[in-house]
């Protein structure tokens, strides 16, 4: 397949505002992918729209929580600016957020921060985006299944450990689906959260989610029902529960039903969509 050329020219306003909504989480090689123009455009651009005047003094917790959620993304000679600080005082933060990681029961809040972040983020990195130590994060993404994105992995092994295929790109193998986990999609995903299928199966939840979207499968209208009522007790602010170090989920008000996974807190709206 023959890639699109870039574009050039003069931002549109639309590529203005996909650049402010991508660029603080995906950083500027996704953000340059998604937009389709180069790296070195998507960089200026950033720092035209996304530099903020320089600040002083201690950081508040909005400071914090943009540094966190660019942590690991956006390179420090972009970040500082985006910050308004020098780009030795925001390792400086960094460094000093890493040693106030927490630990204990997590929230549903921070499992989908876990979700959108770990695909994409080094593991050292996780630790100042999710505040929490690094076997926890790993030991967590384990049991929800998660993985590291395709192309995230294929950069990051590319120095040390590249798969040379025939055309000479690298790519990291992954198992083709058998004709029997087909089957076995086709009974489980109408009635179950994607977490629980990627258990059985032995999958992750995006293989499964992908493939599912492939073979044109939906879920069951009672399972979105019960992903509708979550929703709603998530909108209005109520907690689904949290998840212990021991794996088990202390349920609370508005927390999903019988088809939900029972593990995590919210399994069923924040895995059971696609």
């Amino acid at each position: 397949m023959s890639e699109r050329p870039l574009r050039r020219g003069n931002w549109s306003v639309q590529e203005l505002e996909r650049l402010r909504q991508l660029l603080p989480r995906r950083g500027v090689a996704d953000t340059a992918l998604l937009l389709r123009r180069s790296e070195d455009s998507v960089h200026r651009k950033a720092m035209d729209i996304l530099r903020v005047p320089a600040r002083r003094g201690a950081w508040t917790g909005s400071d914090d929580d943009r540094l966190r959620d660019s942590w690991g993304a956006v390179e420090p000679r972009l970040l500082g600016p985006m910050l308004g600080r020098p780009v030795a005082e925001v390792s400086r933060r960094a460094e000093q957020l890493r040693s106030q990681l927490r630990s204990g029961p997590w929230t549903r809040v921070e499992l989908q921060r876990l979700k959108e972040f770990y695909g994409t983020r080094r593991d050292q990195d996780l630790e100042v985006v999710l505040m929490r130590p690094r076997a926890e994060i790993l030991a967590m993404a384990v049991r929800s299944c998660l993985a590291k994105d395709k192309r995230f992995a294929a950069n990051a092994q590319a120095p040390t450990a590249q798969v040379e295929t025939k055309g000479g790109s690298n790519k990291v193998p992954m198992p083709r689906w058998t004709q029997t986990e087909i089957e076995q999609l086709r009974a489980l995903y109408p009635d179950l959260a994607n977490l629980t299928v990627a258990r059985r199966l032995g999958r992750t939840v995006t293989s499964v989610a992908n493939k599912a979207n492939q073979l044109g499968l939906k879920k069951s209208p009672h399972l979105l029902a019960d992903i509708g009522r979550t929703n709603v007790g998530m909108r209005y602010g109520r907690e689904p529960g949290v998840v212990s170090e021991e794996g088990r989920t202390n349920v609370a008000e508005g927390a999903p039903g019988k088809n939900a996974d029972p593990d995590l807190p919210g399994a069923a709206a924040a895995d059971a969509a696609g």
